[in-house]
This record gives C-alpha cells, sequence and structure tokens, in this order.
C-alpha cells in the first residue's frame, strides 16, 4: 500500500479511473486496507483544486525522477508538520481585552469598559479623563466559569510585556472531570 501511495502522490496526473479501479482490486486481493487512499484521493483533489493554474502550466521545468519527486513531496510534509508544531501567540479574548486597557489603546472591544480612578478630578459622563501612563498591575476576575487556558493565556502575556503583573481569579474553576460530570447533569435535567 505504501509503495502505490508514493507512486500515486508523485505521479504528475492521477491514473485513470479503470486503472484505479484495476488497482483497487489488486490491493484488495492482498489484504491491504484502502483507507488511506482514498484519504490520499481526497488530499490530492483539495490541492489540485486549492493550487493556481499558473503552476501547471509551461513551468519550463523538466521532469523530475521519480526519487526526487518523492524526497521534493516528503520534505513538503516535513514542512507541513513542522509549521504546525510552532507554537504561535494567540491571545485570548480576555487576554486581548486586557492589553488593550493595559496599554490605554482605543479599540471597539474597550470602549464600552468603564474607567474609574479615585485620583482623577470627577468629569461629566461624556468625558471620562484617562490615565496617560499605561497600567503595570491589573486584576482579572471572571464572574462564572474560569478555566486554565485563560489563566496561562494571562500568564504569559505578563511574561512577554516586561513589568506587567496579572492576577486572574474567577467564581468557578472546574477541572475537566468536574466540566463533564456538571455536562452530564445538565444532560439529566
Amino acid at each position: 500500500m505504501r509503495l502505490f501511495l508514493i507512486y500515486y502522490i508523485t505521479a504528475p496526473q492521477a491514473p485513470p479511473e479503470s486503472d484505479l479501479e484495476q488497482y483497487k482490486t489488486a490491493l484488495l486481493d492482498t489484504g491491504c486496507d484502502l483507507s488511506p487512499l482514498n484519504y490520499i484521493k481526497q488530499w490530492k483533489a483539495f490541492t489540485k483544486m486549492a493550487a493556481t493554474p499558473a503552476n501547471y502550466v509551461n513551468s519550463g521545468v523538466k521532469p523530475m525522477g521519480l526519487f526526487s519527486r518523492v524526497m521534493n513531496t516528503g520534505s513538503q510534509f516535513v514542512m507541513e508538520g513542522v509549521k504546525n508544531l510552532v507554537l504561535k501567540q494567540h491571545n485570548l479574548p480576555v487576554t486581548r481585552i486586557l492589553d488593550h486597557l493595559m496599554e490605554m489603546k482605543s479599540h471597539p472591544e474597550t470602549d464600552d469598559y468603564r474607567y474609574f480612578d479615585p485620583k482623577m478630578l470627577r468629569g461629566s459622563e461624556s468625558s471620562i479623563p484617562r490615565n496617560k501612563n499605561p497600567f503595570q498591575e491589573a486584576i482579572v476576575f471572571v464572574v462564572g466559569g474560569g478555566n486554565f487556558i485563560e489563566y496561562q493565556n494571562l500568564v504569559d502575556y505578563g511574561k512577554s510585556k516586561q513589568g506587567k503583573k496579572v492576577v486572574y481569579g474567577c467564581s468557578e474553576l472546574f477541572n475537566a472531570a468536574q466540566f463533564i460530570k456538571q455536562l452530564s447533569q445538565l444532560g439529566q435535567k
């Protein structure tokens, strides 16, 4: 099956359906599972749709040998896998809102947040005075269910911003077993 998949992936054009049916029959007779072939067929059809036509028209590249094509395709698989393993910094909504508030950035997510500072003079409701300096410390408290992912994301944010201290709290925090128990109780009601 592996040998046939290598052929199928590296072939410039997919074999005709009649030939493919004969190959499938031969593979089934030898006891092979066809699910990898079906997956690769779908994958190849998807990549063919996603590729731009300019990649295939008169590229001027000489046909590569089978080994070169296998190595090229294999290295592409490896690079895609490595890209998926590299961690990207994604800020969750709580962290984004905290960043906007601490850095005093104007953003639609934070425009409706109230600002209370006893050191500032009382002003009218429309012109809320804002401190010019960014905040260095924050307390984030979530009413309702908090989670470790938000907590870890806020800790990472605090580490990435030198001098920023963030404290996280919530009114309820479940571990996985408690969460599943709560869901099952909700399902019974």
